[in-house]
């Protein structure tokens, strides 16, 4: 599962590697509205699924996680020449790593897995998250919201990818991969 799934990521993030900053936000910008409209039904699916916290709450934990990440993100950028300091000689551009590893708790599953997403893909990055296996349910829904609305946006849904049957091996499996830029 975990080479498949760093496969179907790798290919996906090489398609939006030369995306604008317009083309990348618009991804962004599609997949927060998409986890702030789904809100409550994933609040409601993570407490269900993980016993933890209370429904109003993870409500408030996925606006932040998404709405107001990408409020905190979106001027951000994250293509091409993004700082000249001339007196130095000094040019920074931006570049993808590749494919991100993320690490999601029970705590807060879905609001986790909507910020990690988001800042991934707007450095034009692909994301593998690893759901703790009491949220994978809910994490997987997250995931699914998110897929939808980039798929709606032209570009590969793979850019997002939660594993299915996560354990301790795959998690570390992700992890170690030569195929993983950054966890």
């Amino acid at each position: 599962e975990v080479r498949d799934a760093l496969a179907r990521a790798k290919a996906a993030q090489k398609a939006v590697a030369e995306y604008s900053q317009a083309q990348i936000d618009r991804v962004c910008e599609a997949m927060a509205r998409a986890v702030r409209e789904a809100a409550y039904p994933l609040a409601r699916s993570a407490v269900e699924e993980t016993g933890i916290g209370r429904v109003h709450y993870k409500i408030l934990k996925n606006l932040f996680g998404s709405q107001a990440t990408w409020d905190s993100i979106k001027d951000e950028k994250t293509v091409g020449v993004i700082r000249r300091d001339e007196a130095q000689g000094i040019l920074e551009v931006a570049t993808p790593a590749g494919v991100i590893a993320g690490i999601v708790p029970t705590t807060n599953p879905t609001s986790t897995a909507a910020f990690k997403a988001l800042v991934g893909v707007k450095g034009r990055n692909a994301v593998v998250l690893s759901p703790h296996p009491r949220a994978v349910r809910c994490i997987a829904d997250t995931v699914d919201v998110m897929r939808k609305a980039i798929q709606a946006q032209g570009a590969p849904a793979d850019l997002v990818i939660s594993l299915q049957h996560p354990t301790l091996e795959s998690t570390g499996a992700l992890m170690k991969s030569e195929d993983t830029a950054i966890i």
